[in-house]
């Protein structure tokens, strides 16, 4: 048997790997929630190295980790996102496949040691997460998902005898004490209405933005180890924190274009706009460039990285502005 569901890879820009799967299932089943996807939703945070707590990095985070889920954009079109345990280890994937039948989306954690060749974890680091599945093909034994490597957003072929390797060791199976579940089920509403981009929501979160970056302080970030056990992982963190902030001035990028495209602002201001955001994009190009290349300079890049979080208050005081 071969079962696929209708869910194209949503790779128009990066958030985060849950957030990525959450709108390849709402654009697959209408298209108006790609829109969603670029609105201002988000914020800065101080983050903690997964490996060392005592390294902190700049990075992203949306809302949708701190809202009531029915006040968020996603809930007009997905009801509800339903955790469970599998009922055997032994028959889990049999479990994975009955809920592929039912024409439901489902998440499964798994260990990305074990997951995807090209991720930037495989054969490297054990970092669990949940991976989207779209179908599966018995004759062939492989199950089909949709997941992020370094080269973005796809669909890709999984072995049955890897996904069992990748869930018999991640977290949510090794480690119940942390009572994390097995895997999600997506639950969608029956007649979704669809979602419009509105300026008085954009502006509103451009308003918190400001408040929110004016008391964000770069002070105590990328304090990199030159130790090599703690070298490597700092500078690796370090990517993905300044990846994470790139890919979201992208989206801005995006969003601004979508205001230009519905005019929802003068096009005069568009056009300063633009030049103040792609400011921002260089300067965090050149702090993640840094961190890559190994020319990294923790006063240099300290300051540019505050002058880019004053130049996007900036940007943002502008947008409310206008509107």
């Amino acid at each position: 048997m071969r079962i696929t569901l209708d869910r194209k890879p949503f790779n128009e820009l990066w958030m985060n790997g849950m957030l990525n799967q959450a709108f390849t299932i709402a654009s697959s089943v209408h298209p108006s929630y790609r829109f969603a996807a670029y609105l201002n939703h988000y914020r800065y945070l101080p983050r903690e190295a997964a490996t060392d707590r005592c390294f902190r990095y700049p990075a992203i985070e949306t809302l949708y980790n701190g809202e009531e889920w029915a006040k968020l954009p996603l809930a007009r079109i997905i009801n509800r996102i339903e955790p469970r345990q599998v009922r055997s280890k032994d028959t889990f994937m049999e479990e994975i496949k009955g809920v592929l039948r039912s024409g439901r989306s489902l998440s499964v954690n798994v260990d990305l040691y074990h997951w995807l060749p090209g991720s930037l974890a495989w054969q490297k680091f054990h970092w669990h997460h949940y991976a989207l599945f779209n179908g599966y093909d018995d004759e062939r034994a492989v199950f089909y998902v949709i997941d992020d490597t370094i080269d973005g957003c796809n669909e890709h072929e999984v072995p049955e005898d890897r996904l069992r390797r990748a869930f018999l060791s991640s977290e949510a199976c090794m480690n119940r004490d942390r009572d994390e579940p097995d895997y999600y089920v997506y639950h969608l509403r029956s007649n979704p209405e669809p979602f419009e981009l509105r300026l008085t929501e954009i502006a509103h979160h451009a308003e918190r933005l400001i408040r929110e970056l004016s008391l964000f302080s770069m002070n105590e970030m990328w304090k990199v180890e030159r130790s090599p056990e703690k070298y490597k992982s700092h500078m690796t963190y370090a990517v993905i924190g300044a990846t994470d902030i790139v890919n979201r001035q992208a989206a801005n990028e995006g969003l601004l274009r979508i205001i230009r495209e519905q005019r929802l602002l003068d096009e005069r201001l568009c056009d300063l706009l633009m030049v103040q955001l792609r400011g921002i994009q260089e300067g965090w190009k050149g702090i993640k460039r840094a961190f890559v290349h190994h020319t990294f300079d923790r006063e240099r890049e300290l300051e540019l990285g505050q002058a880019m979080l004053d130049r996007e208050k900036a940007f943002w005081s502008m947008l409310a502005d206008g509107t």
